[in-house]
């Protein structure tokens, strides 16, 4: 039987623990660097967020800063479910919402490396029959622009798409522009590349992940579909009516937004996006390099696009991250929010230094800026553009 902590004392202790056998050599246990160069300590951080969580209201926080090819800081606080105040722990699931594309885009990388296809191939008849002789597809199937699809464009969310059709899954699909000239955020576009290699591999994209990614990384506790063994352990707010429906919707793997995970399994991913672990080097630098600037005014806007907008830091889009530039260096960024919870993840490879945060909260807390800005020292982050 799994032993289980009863207060966050205990947690914390723990938490010390691995956290001084974690940090990186030459420092002293259980600290780090921010991006200015001052330090930080473990009890220093645990304490800010636990303050925070009290002032913000959040039931579940999990967090983890990584440095120097090292974790240096895992924390996962408060509880799994507020009747019964059952602490949550290592074993705790969270959803990611958005950062899940990433994840998915880490494993199109490890595909290309394998030769199932190019980053730059089209894919309007990479299956056969073409995609767009499928129910899903077939409302494009006189679209003449799907021939400039690839990966590289579905991946950076310039496809032309909308985030999402509706009803979902079962509305007409269209496109707004030609593919490759512009920026629109689209959960579309990674879930056609999601069914395309499925068709193409005849697995399903949880077997895929799991197989390419969660294994070789030794994510244990990382999943694209619900499984039996998160039963009891997932970090959903149980005074929410969305609880089932929750449930539920993970019961079809969905490669922009169904990822189930914690900080604690994340930071071994964002540990291999900063050394390449995994990727043949080519590889790893297309999947960092920007492929397209973003000029809208925000995140989900379809304005008209300013090219002067966001110049300061020249926001851009990988084939899986978003991209900017800062006095601490380049950047790679993505950030998750659904009801009821919110997420982010930024890595500076230049300095070596990562972050990945995770709550879970009935309320459009934003924590995430105060986070990262107090772990880290990154101030430079575009939230103002995510509209947090």
């Amino acid at each position: 039987m799994r032993h289980r902590s009863h207060s966050v004392v205990l947690l914390s202790l723990l938490g010390a623990l691995i956290g001084a056998g974690a940090d990186p050599a030459g420092s002293a246990p259980g600290t780090w660097k921010t991006l200015g160069g001052e330090t930080r300590t473990s009890d220093q951080a645990e304490s800010f967020l636990l303050d925070l969580m009290k002032t913000s209201k959040v039931m579940t926080l999990s967090v983890a800063v990584v440095q120097d090819d090292r974790v240096v800081f895992d924390r996962i606080l408060g509880v799994v479910d507020r009747k019964t105040a059952k602490a949550a722990d290592s074993q705790t699931v969270m959803r990611t919402a958005s950062l899940s594309k990433p994840v998915f885009s880490y494993l199109v990388m490890r595909m290309v490396d394998e030769g199932l296809l190019g980053l730059d191939q089209p894919l309007a008849e990479f299956i056969d029959p073409p995609f767009t002789t499928y129910p899903e597809y077939a409302s494009l199937k006189d679209e003449a622009r799907c021939r400039g699809l690839t990966a590289a464009i579905l991946l950076s969310h310039s496809a032309g798409f909308p985030n999402w059709r509706r009803p979902r899954f079962g509305g007409s699909l269209g496109m707004q522009f030609n593919p490759g000239e512009d920026f629109s955020y689209s959960g579309e576009g990674y879930y056609l590349l999601q069914f395309l290699l499925e068709k193409k591999t005849g697995q399903g994209l949880a077997a895929l992940a799991k197989q390419k990614v969660f294994e070789p990384l030794g994510m244990a506790r990382s999943s694209f579909l619900w499984e039996a063994r998160f039963d009891g352990d997932f970090a959903v707010d149980l005074d929410s009516p969305l609880r089932p429906l929750l449930e539920r919707s993970r019961t079809n793997a969905n490669s922009a937004g169904s990822l189930l995970t914690n900080a604690s399994d994340y930071a071994k991913f964002v540990l291999a996006a900063l050394n390449g672990r995994g990727l043949k080097p080519g590889t790893a630098s297309a999947w960092r390099k920007p492929r397209l600037r973003v000029a809208g005014k925000a995140l989900h806007s379809r304005d008209k696009p300013d090219a002067s907008l966001n110049d300061d830091v020249q926001l851009s889009w990988t084939p899986g991250w978003g991209w900017f530039r800062s006095p601490a260096g380049e950047a790679l960024f993505h950030v998750g929010m659904e009801e009821g919870c919110e997420n982010y993840v930024v890595l500076f490879p230049g300095k070596k230094t990562g972050i990945v945060v995770q709550s879970v909260s009935d309320l459009g807390v934003s924590i995430s800026p105060k986070i990262v800005a107090r772990l880290i020292g990154d101030v430079y982050s575009p939230f103002s553009w995510m509209r947090y």
